[in-house]
């Protein structure tokens, strides 16, 4: 159904001067045609958000063992311990602000995605009553 309303409107763009039907039909495939592309592109930055993720932590695990061999060179047997649990609580506090991070951004931009939607919500029912009168 989506593939032949695609291809229903693109024959329609081509005619010049000639008024097309609308019907309810249109405007729900219409619908699930824009709803199938919005996820898609969910789908798209979620994978994007995630390998940025992934590279961030491999990055911050280099620099974590860089760290540590640094301070395994310096310290003596008796000083290791204590510096390695200090380090792994400020490795914690990190990741517990980034995920706190992570969340109100996420949080902000289903926010946001929500306002978008129900504007494009309105749109549809204002160029739906437009055609209708």
């Amino acid at each position: 159904l989506v593939v032949g309303f695609k291809s229903k409107i693109a024959a329609s763009e081509k005619a010049s001067g000639v008024v097309e039907s609308h019907t309810e039909m249109d405007d729900l495939l219409a619908n699930v045609a824009e709803l199938a592309a919005e996820e898609e592109e969910r789908k798209a930055e979620k994978t994007a958000e995630k390998e940025a993720k992934e590279r961030d932590n491999e990055r911050a695990d280099g620099m974590r063992d860089e760290a540590m061999k640094g301070m395994n060179k310096r310290k003596t047997k008796g000083d290791i311990l204590p510096a390695l649990i200090e380090r792994v609580r400020e490795r914690d506090e990190f990741n517990r602000e980034i995920a706190i991070r992570t969340v109100a951004n996420e949080e902000n931009r289903l926010a946001l995605e929500r306002e978008r939607l129900e504007l494009e919500k309105k749109e549809r029912a204002a160029f739906i009553q437009l055609l209708g009168s």
